[in-house]
């Protein structure tokens, strides 16, 4: 077979005579790319099909570099070398350098390749003739320089200067090269920006931690730098790259600022503002101005990472404008631009919040899906820099894929443990031992972590750890219907510094310092230290001047693996983190809650503004969020505190006359205890339900048999022995269930209703049982609807009865079971007649049984439920009965059945009667019910 020698005719012909000469002389026979390869439709597919059928590859270098034809045929020699995972398999490159050649010509792909230099007419380099031979190549000896860091990456992404060590992604970024242009292979000699088969957008898709990052900065900004990758499938020869951008909160400054830097190297004529004002006012600002800067054979690629900030960050105008300018430069056949972006596979449903690009998806865009990284290119990216750097791997790379099979976050957990390895490495060899004793690439990201919040404690005690912490919590966006899916946000760096220092700026800069890899005062900075960083900063230039931000390093950080089988918890990749993530999840949903109450506040008048302000739950609340210093939501809850301070003053007055609170207790039959809630309930105190959020499904409603009657029963026989009845079976789908209370409504949320009526309503009887934290019983399905109605306009959210449907998928807790707890016995689960060996014959209080799988106590016994059903739907008469759900602490243990129901009419009352409530969306209308409640006098 043949060895294929690539070179640039014009330059380098006569030295390529030589080297073929001496290499025929050799031995070795020689197919130079002749001219019926350099021209003509299929010229790729006809390239390979040559290289193909040749022993080895040979690339001669002269003092041009790589030009276009020459970078068409080293593409296709790539691809047919990182193709295949057998070595036997793979085409061998040898790089061969001219005298003049620069040692950086090369493109970083083929620069991992030992290259070999040659004065044309002189003796071969020593061995190539050998390697010719037997079919081998040899890697880049010494690289230089090696990053301050080390040869590994920790958590953090690839850059381009990083393309030398960039492993395990080579194959992935050679195919997406392909995507872009012409997909019909034509005539490279005839430039082709436009027809229906040309691509002008990139789309990288994959999870978080697959690389795509990495793969585009490190693999395709380098090759698209040198000039002639796009060559073969534009016809443009040399390629300008604008960004990479993050889009941030105002993309289209970022991609103001991106044409600035990019297309002038003179910064005194680089004016941003203009240029930002000139792409918000005209959507063909973008496609105009590339037009105006055209140049012969040259083609703009725009390069956006994280296109999933659009959806995450960016203002809805912003996003608008930055939608409308890109899909219009990519329409215009005129303007040369190709896009590349990155995008987190979870978005993707939000492209239709792009209508205009998300249309160019289909006749403009190829999109490469970048899957986990498997065996073979995680063993590439272990033992390629480990070999550039003299490092021996062989007692840890078996551990390591093993570690990291199957595993999401596989590449960014090795990156982390071989960088931690090298850090306390033995000579040039990475310790298996100590792998072992940290747990696996898990434990050393574990233990690296939490060392580095010891370290932070060491320097500034428990505050400093605890600012670290809310920091960490402030940089998540938690995801709140799938806990293994938490993401990152960046947060300017104001607000991180007052995070970190809970208030205290100067201990907030020294504790950023710490997260972000810098060594304690005294200790040594840079390679060899160890140190991992948790954070990291930059800075973007804007309209308005300069936004400096934070961001967390990588969301493997957030991020926890999914049970090892059923039942079992999840297991985090930094427990830590994790477990402060999970105490404090709520914080997330407060955000949004919070910010829109203080707009509001800053919306009202200036008589009204009082009226916004929060009461002592919400402040203490929304106090946790910790806004910047000077930010408006800072200046809202200062002006709430100082109202509440007044609030509490004359609070002091109120209780001052405790007596006459014992003395309305008294008078109202109630517990001495109630005598301090009169002055909390005047100081706008209001005990709410804790809802829990019900996520949407799909359940079988009513009597199954197998499920709720044994199986040679049928629902009806059932209904009829029994009290109560048993529903027939229905398929149930609930597209926007209610966050339901965790527990019935109690006493004490209930009497605060009745004290808000002024008279207007009578407490209701606790039959000497207690009242406090016991279910309000006593109360009509009239009374519940009033309830709702006013906690609705109490809280400002929108609270009513749950439906049957929603009530018994609640109860079910996701269990095919016949209980709330499953199908065992009910002892010691529910309060019922025949639930242990001394039923307590009254209720008990709401807290004193076990939650169901959805968090949620007494869905079984205790007290019957209202719900909002009628019991025969169409019965129009307004006093038809309605139904109750789950048993009471008088009914039997077939009573309390998730399938069993009763009814009674909705101005009756009893002992062994209450309710829970449900709260949903804004803009879902109150149950007709709540606008109608009925009377409440009795």
């Amino acid at each position: 077979m043949s060895t294929f020698l690539s070179y640039h005719h014009d330059a380098d012909g006569a030295a390529a005579g030589l080297l073929t000469a001496a290499l025929q002389q050799a031995g070795v026979a020689v197919f130079q790319d002749v001219q019926d390869l350099r021209s003509g439709d299929r010229w790729l597919a006809r390239l390979e099909q040559a290289i193909n059928e040749c022993s080895a590859f040979v690339v001669l270098v002269g003092r041009d570099g790589i030009t276009r034809w020459v970078a068409g045929e080293v593409g296709a020699a790539l691809t047919l070398h990182f193709g295949p995972h057998d070595d036997a398999l793979r085409l061998p490159l040898h790089p061969v350098l001219l005298p003049g050649a620069a040692a950086n010509s090369l493109p970083p792909f083929l620069a991992q390749f030992q290259a070999e230099r040659w004065v044309p007419g002189q003796a071969l380099p020593d061995g190539l003739v050998q390697a010719l031979r037997d079919r081998t190549w040899r890697s880049q000896p010494e690289p230089t320089p090696m990053p301050a860091g080390g040869p590994f990456m920790g958590l953090a992404s690839f850059n381009a200067d990083d393309a030398l060590w960039f492993f395990g992604r080579r194959q992935e970024t050679l195919a997406a090269l392909r995507l872009l242009g012409d997909a019909s292979d034509g005539d490279p000699g005839q430039a082709r920006a436009t027809g229906p088969g040309h691509t002008r957008w990139l789309q990288v898709e994959g999870h978080s931690g697959s690389g795509k990052s990495s793969l585009v900065k490190a693999g395709l900004l380098p090759m698209l730098r040198l000039g002639g990758a796009l060559w073969a499938r534009t016809g443009f020869g040399q390629v300008h790259i604008l960004g990479p951008l993050l889009p941030g909160a105002k993309p289209v400054e970022r991609l103001a600022e991106a044409l600035e830097h990019g297309l002038s190297d003179d910064p005194t004529r680089r004016d941003t503002l203009a240029r930002d004002q000139a792409l918000r006012r005209d959507p063909r600002a973008l496609a105009l101005h590339l037009r105006d800067q055209r140049r012969p054979d040259t083609a703009f690629v725009l390069l956006v990472d994280q296109f999933e900030e659009l959806f995450t960050l960016a203002e809805d105008a912003q996003r608008n404008s930055f939608d409308t300018l890109l899909a219009t430069a990519l329409d215009d056949d005129d303007c040369p631009l190709y896009l590349v972006s990155t995008v987190r596979s979870d978005f993707l449903d939000r492209l239709a919040l792009l209508p205009r690009l998300n249309r160019s998806l289909n006749s403009r865009a190829r999109r490469l899906l970048l899957p986990t990284i498997g065996p073979e290119g995680l063993r590439e990216a272990i033992e390629g820099p480990a070999k550039l750097a003299g490092l021996d791997v062989s007692e840890v790379t078996g551990s390591l894929l093993t570690d990291a099979q199957h595993e999401p976050g596989a590449l960014p957990l090795v990156e982390n443990a071989l960088t931690q390895l090298w850090a306390e490495r033995q000579g040039t060899r990475l310790s298996g031992r100590l792998l072992t004793e940290r747990g696996g690439a898990a434990g050393l990201l574990s233990r690296g972590a939490d060392a580095l919040l010891g370290r932070v404690q060491a320097a500034h005690g428990r505050p400093g750890r605890d600012g670290a912490l809310e920091l960490l919590l402030r940089l998540t966006r938690v995801n709140r219907d799938d806990r293994l899916r938490h993401s990152r946000r960046r947060v300017a760096r104001d607000e991180a510094v007052e995070a970190a220092g809970l208030g205290d700026v100067a201990r907030g800069e020294k504790v950023l310092d710490l997260l972000t890899g810098q060594p304690p005062a005294g200790q040594p900075s840079g390679a060899g230290t160890g140190h991992l960083r948790l954070v990291t900063t930059g800075s973007e230039r804007t309209a308005d001047g300069e936004l400096r931000w934070v961001d967390l390093i990588h969301e493997t950080l957030l991020r926890a693996r999914p049970p090892a089988a059923p039942g079992q918890p999840v297991q985090a990749y930094w427990a830590t983190l994790y477990e402060h993530i999970e105490q404090h999840r709520d914080r997330d949903a407060l955000r949004p809650q919070f910010d829109l109450q203080v707009e509001r506040w800053q919306a009202g008048g200036r008589l009204s503004r009082w009226r916004q302000l929060a009461g002592w739950g919400q402040w203490l609340a929304w106090r946790q969020l910790r806004p910047a210093r000077r930010s408006a939501a800072a200046l809202y809850l200062r002006h709430s505190l100082r109202w509440l301070v007044v609030q509490a003053g004359l609070g002091l007055t109120v209780l001052g006359a405790l007596g006459h609170g014992a003395w309305w207790a008294a008078a109202n039959n109630l517990p001495l205890g109630y005598a301090v809630y009169e002055p909390l309930w005047m100081l706008g105190w209001t005990p709410q339900p804790e809802a829990v959020a019900m996520k949407p499904g799909r359940f079988t409603m009513g009597c199954k048999v197998g499920r709720d009657v044994d199986v040679g029963k049928t629902c009806s026989e059932e209904s009829k022995a029994r009290f109560g009845e048993l529903p027939a079976a229905q398929d149930i789908t609930l597209d926007q269930p209610c966050a339901i209370a965790r527990h019935p409504v109690t006493f004490v949320q209930y009497d605060r209703f009745v004290w808000a009526q002024r008279g207007k309503a009578d407490y209701p009887s606790d039959n000497f049982w207690g009242r406090f934290d016991r279910p309000a019983i006593n109360v009509s399905w009239h009374d519940a609807q009033a309830y709702a109605a006013w906690l609705s306009a109490a809280t400002g959210q929108t609270w009513r009865l749950p439906s049957s449907a929603e009530w018994e998928y609640a109860a079910r807790g996701g269990l095919e079971a016949r209980y709330p707890w499953g199908d065992g016995p009910a002892s010691g689960k529910a309060n019922c007649s025949d639930c242990g060996d001394n039923p307590p014959g009254r209720t008990t209080p709401v807290h004193q049984y076990p939650r169901n799988a959805f968090g949620l106590h007494d869905m079984a016994g205790n007290v019957w439920q209202w719900v909002e059903d009628k019991v025969k739907p169409d019965d129009p008469d307004p006093a038809a009965s309605r139904v109750l759900r789950g048993g009471s602490w008088s009914s039997g243990t077939q009573g309390l059945r998730a399938a069993h129901r009763d009814g009674g009419p909705p101005g009756g009352r009893s002992f062994n009667v209450g309710f829970r409530v449900c709260r949903v969306a804004p803009i879902e209308k109150p149950a007709a019910g709540a606008l109608d409640a009925g009377p409440l006098k009795r």
